[in-house]
């Protein structure tokens, strides 16, 4: 089986992820993106990945994050950006640069905007990009439609959180894998 991530060369980046910015989601509904970008943190400490989160500000003050990844998102992996792009952001860089991993996994909202400046700015710096589609969303349909196209022809890799966690930890029948496998069945079982 080709495994979609090696989790010993995966990194994370949770991007605008924020209950404001999510609201807007049509393509997900934002119960369920934060369901997607939950399970893929429950796995992500399981399985010992990095995360990192970019966030914007929010009418001024402070941004915060999504419930499910609150806990997660200390404030040494949380970076307040002003640009478009998280690759913009010169503390951002310097972290992913030194987890020393050369796979990024995006969720985020939206794609539309910081999944497609992510994604390419990544890919342009020799970093394999997996996109968890189920752990974000988009304003629209038709253009998040457009979007993944173009990102898969730039050589981005578009699926799912399941995919992302099963196939870096396949066997249930032990750990983590068995963890794992929680994590996502709770996403499966998730209501909209």
């Amino acid at each position: 089986m080709t495994a979609t991530l090696d989790p010993a060369d995966a990194v994370i980046l949770f991007a605008d992820l924020q209950p404001a910015l999510v609201a807007n989601s049509v393509t997900n509904p934002p119960k369920l993106v934060e369901a997607g970008a939950g399970a893929l943190a429950r796995a992500a400490a399981i399985l010992e990945i990095p995360m990192i989160f970019s966030v914007v500000p929010e009418d001024g003050g402070p941004p915060t994050h999504l419930p499910a990844l609150a806990d997660h998102a200390d404030p040494s992996k949380s970076f307040t950006r002003q640009c478009a792009s998280p690759f913009m952001d010169d503390a951002f860089v310097a972290a992913l640069e030194a987890t020393g991993r050369r796979t990024l996994v995006l969720a985020g909202y939206s794609t539309e905007a910081v999944i497609t400046l992510a994604t390419l700015d990544a890919i342009e710096r020799g970093y394999k990009v997996v996109i968890a589609l189920d752990a974000g969303g988009a304003r629209s349909a038709r253009t998040e439609d457009a979007i993944l196209r173009r990102l898969e022809r730039a050589g981005a890799t578009v699926t799912s959180v399941a995919d992302v966690v099963m196939t870096a930890a396949p066997d249930f029948s032990t750990s983590p894998g068995r963890e794992t496998f929680a994590a996502i069945h709770e996403l499966m079982a998730a209501k909209p």
